[in-house]
């Protein structure tokens, strides 16, 4: 299981499973226990778009952090 909360405000590159490249400083975590289902989520600005998007555990593919 990935600790998405080790992400909480740093700047991240991810790939979902979809193949989706999301690049954006992490803007919110949801635990399991807090949503329904019952999987961790991720908020994250899209700096590609300028967008807010929302990711469950299990549709993120890669994550990584990224230098400023």
């Amino acid at each position: 299981m990935k600790k998405l909360e080790q992400y909480l405000t740093k700047r991240v590159k991810i790939i979902s499973i979809s193949d989706r490249t999301y690049i954006g400083k992490v803007t919110g975590i949801v635990p399991a226990q807090d949503n329904e289902p019952e999987i961790d989520e991720l908020s994250i600005l899209n700096e590609l778009d300028n967008r807010n998007y929302s990711l469950f555990e299990n549709e993120i593919k890669s994550i990584r952090i990224i230098k400023e």
